[in-house]
């Protein structure tokens, strides 16, 4: 009877120890499905890890696609956002440029001490609205994999990976 009252708890600890671990993946499924952070319908608000470390190339800048500006810019214009020391570098269409950026609560988004080389090139559009971009810019998003740098509701500039 006695061995029979061993076995008994060892079943009984082990289902225990089953529900358990149940339990705590379970947790974690749940608190990985709660991290994101929705801020209007379809438009989610992007984490500091999804920005940064990532090559976003320029595709529209004040409403106008880049694949409709003729002439198109010579070089691919881009944005990178290293996380280390909070630094921005990039293309603006011509020259290179870098910075710091500061994010905040609620996908603000600041740029400051942004500098760029000074090349002359045929077409300075792009180039001259991208650095009006880093004075202006207060929030960012991410939406089916856009970025979009924005001043208060007006979206400034989109990119893609």
């Amino acid at each position: 009877m006695n061995s029979d009252n061993n076995n008994i708890l060892k079943v009984m600890k082990n289902l225990i120890l089953d529900i358990g671990i149940c339990v705590f993946i379970l947790g974690l499924g749940i608190s990985a499905c709660k991290s994101n952070t929705m801020t209007s319908k379809n438009e989610q608000t992007i984490t500091t890890e999804s920005l940064v470390e990532k090559k976003w190339k320029l595709i529209e800048i004040n409403g106008v696609a880049l694949s409709s500006m003729n002439p198109q810019p010579a070089i691919e214009a881009f944005i990178l956002f290293r996380a280390g020391e909070n630094r921005v570098s990039g293309v603006s269409g011509c020259n290179n440029f870098t910075g710091t950026y500061k994010l905040g609560s609620g996908a603000t988004l600041q740029f400051s001490g942004v500098a760029s080389t000074r090349k002359m090139c045929i077409d300075m559009t792009v180039e001259d609205q991208m650095n009006k971009l880093f004075q202006t810019v207060d929030s960012y998003t991410i939406q089916e994999g856009i970025l979009s740098l924005k001043q208060g509701a007006t979206v400034l500039a989109r990119f893609v990976l």
